[in-house]
């Protein structure tokens, strides 16, 4: 009594601050959750979440930009860097990531979201090696800048801004010299939701060097000191700095030009730079011109919080380098052949620019509301003509979530997300949870969700218009339901350490009562009364996601039955993704992999119906976890027999051996077979929805290098198929590292089967030992050779493909490397 009693009355004294704390991003209602004990937990739980991730670079699409989440609209920082030896290197000012600069690769070689770590860009065309340190203390940050140039003469123009809009103020506190600034660089400011606020540039050490001119230009603006100016710009185009600082250079040069011949300008490193007028402004911009190797500090200290100072980000930094060394070891343990030196720091790297690739993202997205953009397609050439299309601008939104990539996809993609949390998920449960209820926060009434996320103007810039409209219809594969399954397994699998298995009161571990920064990581699987809270949370929406997804995408199944085709085994399982076209099937994640043509709104999907079933049994698992009613279970259940007995009796084909889409042939009138061998034949395989007598089948298509089989690994698409590398060739022959994950981690599930023969066990633990090798080795070699993780790699040569620094699902490598290395 005495016990219950105090949680009460901490509930009660905690609330205004916790729920607070709760509802800004993770939207939970504690009025909700009646017991007392978990309701602290929760509210603890994201107090602490909320304090260590509250700052990060989560401005994904620069090289470095650093923002808080679940604040929007007040504040946004960034770095941008230029070569000043001449005039032309201005044009190639360092800012957003882009696939077109000349690197030999760059990205984080140590990096966790709650600690900080070390970036390294090798930048060639500027001739620099720049690395960004960046580290947090509760509120407070600190964020290094070196700059180690290829030639000690090398002049380097750095730039760090920030800006403030929305309930968020900020100003210079120097005492101004149109000269420049000899001290540390300090502003002022207030962020509503966090409070005041002093952000410092320092000088940095004495080593540090700038150019030397006697031009009438250079000593009116000496390069030894830091410039700085402020503009008052629309809050909304903060994000716009790298523009707004080169019509800032355009304009101060054209003056020049009235004033100076070419001839007599003065050199590039004393031509561009800032004139310093730090009025009051929202935008500030901090400019340092260099010669050689260069290091200077920005620190932000939030009132009343932790401090932060040079040392102490020095500190900080080789703590977070020790403490990510030491968890990697412990988390992943990568397995022979790959726990060399050179293969283990690969995996560091693939893990941390997949942890330092997560953003935060905020503003309206477009979606077509028109009543064209709701029809189900079930008219012929549907694609032709789909209507006058009703783009509306939706209320805005926000999204915490890893990024396929950087440069080129630097947004949250739906299925991309499921296979970037497999990773993030041994390393950080916990976050893996903040991102899961992120998503599952977007979805609407009816249960959709935009399978990409493209929040707000800085988003929509970088994605060609005819892409960035949504439509309420369409699916994409439902990994992140599946991502929530493998949640609840690693909760109930886990053992809670000797330290940590001290109870109080009923399940109420010590830690709890006054939960330390550092427990946030795996607070869940310590707890599983929070896990069961937070899931318990999280369950209605995953109930109306798993049943909008069923609507939307179901396919007209009793019109297959005829004379001539058995009474399927279930009425009601068989889909079709919607957002079809005679090239492409964006829809389900494998864009121009060959299906029937033209479409058919008759057809069914193979593929589709394997991610149903796999959602099915992953709502089963996530509703026996949190209690759901047991005619919910019964019901999913009955879908995933259904899915199970239709698969068989209406996808299996004999001749081809495999899992095929069905098409609709005009002549006939009826529906046939559309088998191309690959990765959608091989889906019902992946989610471990096939029979066993069956696996044996599946394995040697597999393995036969004319069909599926190369050195580099499993192609998408069989070398047999007539459309094999034709086209755009985008999955058709490619090796795709998230698929060939899910090959591996179905060919484990499969070895353990009793019904499998011994024959065919062997032949799986062959299959999954020699692609294990191919594949991390030849993902290994080509980030060698290129600096880069790619999109997907050349099915004969094993080179690089598509998109590089494509730290999304390639980082699954890092996973891989830690499975076994032989089935037992």
């Amino acid at each position: 009594m005495l016990w219950s009693s105090l949680l009460q009355v901490l509930v009660l004294l905690l609330a205004p601050t916790l729920v607070r704390s709760l509802d800004d991003f993770d939207e939970f209602d504690l009025e909700d959750i009646p017991d007392p004990t978990t309701r602290l937990l929760l509210a603890e739980h994201a107090r602490a979440s909320n304090a260590s991730l509250q700052w990060g670079p989560y401005r994904s699409n620069l090289y470095l930009g650093i923002r808080p989440r679940g604040l929007p609209e007040t504040f946004l920082s960034g770095l941008m860097w230029y070569n000043v030896d001449n005039y032309q290197g201005i044009q190639k000012t360092r800012h957003t990531c882009e696939q077109g600069d000349e690197m030999q690769g760059y990205g984080w070689d140590i990096y966790d979201t709650r600690d900080g770590g070390r970036q390294v860009i090798h930048d060639v065309a500027h001739n620099i090696d720049l690395y960004t340190e960046f580290v947090k203390d509760g509120g407070s940050w600190g964020l290094r800048v070196r700059g180690v140039p290829k030639s000690m003469d090398t002049r380097t123009a750095i730039v760090f801004y920030f800006g403030t809009e929305g309930i968020a103020r900020s100003k210079l506190l120097n005492d101004f010299n149109l000269k420049g600034l000899m001290d540390d660089v300090q502003y002022g400011g207030y962020i509503g939701g966090l409070g005041n606020f002093k952000l410092t540039v320092t000088r940095g050490p004495e080593s540090n060097r700038a150019p030397v001119n006697d031009h009438a230009i250079a000593i009116s603006r000496p390069a030894e000191r830091t410039h700085a100016l402020s503009l008052a710009v629309d809050g909304s185009t903060v994000w716009r700095a790298r523009d707004y600082y080169m019509k800032v250079m355009q304009e101060f040069v054209q003056k020049l030009q009235g004033v100076y011949p070419p001839e007599q300008l003065p050199s590039a490193a004393h031509l561009f730079n800032l004139n310093d007028a730090p009025d009051e402004g929202n935008l500030h911009f901090v400019q340092r011109n260099f010669v050689g190797k260069f290091q200077f500090d920005v620190l932000f200290e939030e009132e009343g919080g932790e401090s932060m100072n040079s040392a102490k980000l020095t500190s900080l930094l080789d703590t977070a380098i020790t403490s990510f060394d030491s968890r990697y070891a412990e988390v992943f343990s990568p397995i022979e052949p790959f726990d060399s030196p050179e293969y283990i720091s690969f995996g560091k790297s693939l893990l941390s620019n997949l942890l330092g690739g997560i953003g935060y993202f905020h503003g309206s997205g477009l979606v077509d509301m028109s009543d064209s953009a709701y029809d189900d397609e079930e008219y012929e050439e549907f694609w032709l003509d789909r209507g006058a299309p009703n783009v509306v601008e939706t209320e805005p939104s926000e999204l915490f979530s890893a990024v396929p990539s950087r440069p080129f996809f630097p947004r949250g993609f739906y299925w991309d997300e499921g296979f970037h949390l497999v990773p993030i998920m041994k390393w950080d449960p916990d976050l893996a949870l903040e991102i899961m209820k992120s998503w599952f926060n977007l979805a609407d009434d009816e249960g959709w969700i935009a399978r990409e996320q493209i929040l707000g103007q800085e988003a929509r810039s970088k994605v060609p218009h005819e892409f960035q409209t949504q439509f309420p219809t369409y699916a994409n594969p439902p990994t992140l339901v599946l991502a929530i399954s493998v949640f609840v397994d690693a909760v109930e699998s886990y053992s809670v350490p000797e330290a940590f298995s001290a109870p109080v009161g009923d399940e109420m571990p010590q830690q709890f009562i006054n939960f330390p920064e550092s427990s946030p990581r795996n607070a869940h699987l310590h707890s599983p009364t929070l896990a069961r809270a937070a899931l318990k949370a999280l369950y209605p929406s995953l109930r109306t996601h798993f049943n909008w997804f069923r609507r939307t995408q179901s396919a007209d199944i009793r019109s297959w039955h005829t004379s001539d085709t058995p009474r399927p085994p279930s009425w009601t399982e068989g889909y079709r993704w919607r957002g079809r076209t005679p090239d492409h099937c964006l829809t389900s994640g494998l864009d121009d992999y060959p299906r029937a043509r033209p479409p058919h709104p008759a057809e069914m999907h193979v593929d589709l119906m394997a991610w149903v079933g796999a959602m099915a049994r992953a709502m089963i698992k996530v509703g026996k976890f949190t209690g759901a009613p047991e005619t919910e279970i019964t019901r999913y259940e009955k879908i995933l027999a259904g899915v199970k007995g239709n698969l068989e009796e209406m996808h299996w084909n004999d001749v081809a051996e495999a899992y095929c889409d069905l098409g609709w042939d005009p002549e006939t009138e009826s529906r046939v077979h559309e088998c191309h061998e690959g990765y959608l034949t091989l889906l019902p395989f992946m989610v471990g929805l096939i029979p066993a007598e069956k696996v044996g089948k599946v394995v040697r298509g597999l393995r036969d290098p004319d069909r599926l089989w190369s050195e580099f690994g499993i192609r998408s698409l069989s070398k047999r198929d007539a459309a094999f590398g034709l086209g755009e060739n985008y999955w058709r022959g490619s090796i795709w590292i998230n698929m060939n994950y899910m090959i591996l981690s179905a060919l484990r599930n499969y070895f353990k089967i009793p019904e499998v023969t011994e024959k065919d066990r062997d032949l799986i633990a062959e299959t999954y030992k020699a692609l294990r090798v191919n594949l991390v080795s030849n993902v290994y070699k080509q980030w060698e050779a290129t600096g880069f993780a790619w999109e997907q790699y050349e099915q004969e040569t094993g080179n690089p493909k598509g998109v590089k620094h494509f730290l999304g699902w390639t980082s699954l490598a890092t996973v891989i490397m830690s499975m076994p290395e032989v089935l037992v």
